[in-house]
């Protein structure tokens, strides 16, 4: 059989109930020969990917691996073929392996495709929320909109059809060939060229180049605003690890911030969660790890002994409830603790690092049909790594396979259509 195929994802016939913790999965009305093959991935309607390990008939087959998300029944799927990549001697799935069109090789140049940690932070209890800033508005005047053309005029405007935009009039509404432009409508972008477009009511539409006539071009404060992307943290040992992209945003002009929640503080009573004897910190559950930096508080009590007020200590980790601290990261490894001493009986506590994080937008270069150039050498199967710590915000691909042609969509985060 051939490790890959020209499909980067088809819609399987039927439905599917994919079950948390099994490796069965049923169809209904499914046709599982010969539309599934033998180390294929199949990915649920919640986007987990799975390898498949067997197919037993048209409507059950079994995964190499318990299906690992939330039980999903009777749902839409999709099939890829990738290349194989070998763990032992079994198949596995690389989640940075993708199939990469023409069109996706172009697109995604104002879609965040990918968050990477560029500091870890330390002291989460539990995963952060992400915020990634909203992409620029647009103000179109009425210099700007022909009423007899349909067509918008904005210089370099980088955006492809599809491009979704949310509209607000800030005045006098833009009326069209569907009614009036209502605030907070959604329409998307046709573009005609670098400097120029027109709008469509939805994606479809906009795809088949059915565009909305302009009988009314509104006011000079017509404002459009791309979506705005967002994502998910992942923690381990009180660190963000990574970060997944759930929501890729449209139009962004530039590559917007990211802004990680602090840990929350840890409290400990001074008097009684204070071991004099072992210079001890008791904190049930504590979420830190030897040479963790951390921030001290007396809440505005009376500061512990060798200790400073918004000062900056290191973690030695006891066990999971205790833990010491120390004067430098150095002496935290060491084993080198601060000499504590029991105070009043009042709240203090102590708070981890905040997590930074770096965002990146697609790999195309935005003007579709236009002496087009991408980061991907050529369409394929493609490998994408995102670099970390001092490379984050520097994502690299590599083609593994090379392909006359791509058909398909089996995810639409890394590799973004429009």
């Amino acid at each position: 059989m051939s490790l890959w195929s020209m499909n980067d994802g088809s819609a399987l016939t039927g439905t599917m109930t994919f079950t948390n913790g099994n490796a069965s999965v049923s169809g209904s009305g499914t046709n599982f020969d010969p539309e599934v093959k033998v180390g294929d991935v199949i990915i649920s309607a919640g986007g987990v990917k799975s390898r498949v390990k067997s197919i037993t008939n048209d409507t059950t087959l079994t995964l190499t691996a318990n299906f690992t998300g939330s039980t999903e029944n009777g749902v839409a799927a999709t099939v890829t073929r990738p290349p194989a990549n070998f763990d032992s001697a079994d198949p596995h799935i690389d989640d940075n392996v993708f199939g990469v069109t023409a069109t996706e090789a172009e697109a995604g140049y104002d879609n965040v495709t990918t968050v990477a940690v560029d500091f870890e932070g330390s002291g989460h209890s539990t995963a952060p929320s992400v915020t990634i800033a909203a992409p620029t508005a647009r103000t179109i005047t009425q210099a700007n909109i022909n009423e007899t053309t349909n067509i918008f005029t904005v210089t370099n405007h980088n955006m492809r059809t599809g491009t979704k935009l949310t509209y607000t009039s800030n005045g006098t509404n833009i009326v069209t060939s569907a009614g009036t432009l209502a605030d907070a409508t959604a329409v998307f972008v046709v573009r005609i060229d670098d400097d120029t477009f027109k709008i469509a009511s939805s994606l479809s539409n906009a795809l088949a180049g059915t565009t909305l006539g302009i009988s009314n071009d509104g006011n000079d404060a017509n404002s459009f605003v791309g979506d705005t992307a967002t994502a998910t943290a992942a923690i381990s040992d009180g660190s963000v690890t990574g970060f997944t992209v759930t929501g890729v945003g449209s139009d962004y002009q530039s590559v917007p911030a990211v802004s990680v929640a602090a840990p929350a503080e840890k409290t400990f009573n001074a008097q009684s969660a204070v071991s004099t004897a072992n210079d001890t910190i008791t904190i049930s559950s504590h979420p830190f790890i030897t040479g963790d930096a951390v921030t001290y508080s007396d809440k505005s009590g009376t500061t512990l002994a060798n200790l400073t007020d918004g000062g900056t200590f290191f973690v030695i980790k006891v066990n999971a409830n205790t833990i010491k601290l120390a004067t430098t990261e150095a002496n935290a490894v060491d084993g080198t603790a601060i000499d504590l001493t029991a105070g009043s009986s009042e709240n203090h506590g102590i708070t981890g690092e905040t997590t930074t994080a770096v965002a990146d937008l697609g790999m195309g270069d935005g003007f579709v049909g236009v002496n087009t150039s991408s980061e991907v050498a050529h369409i394929g199967w493609v490998k994408k790594t995102v670099g970390t710590g001092g490379r984050a915000g520097r994502v690299h691909y590599e083609t593994l396979v090379a392909a006359s042609s791509m058909t398909g969509d089996g995810e639409d985060i890394s590799t973004p259509d429009s």
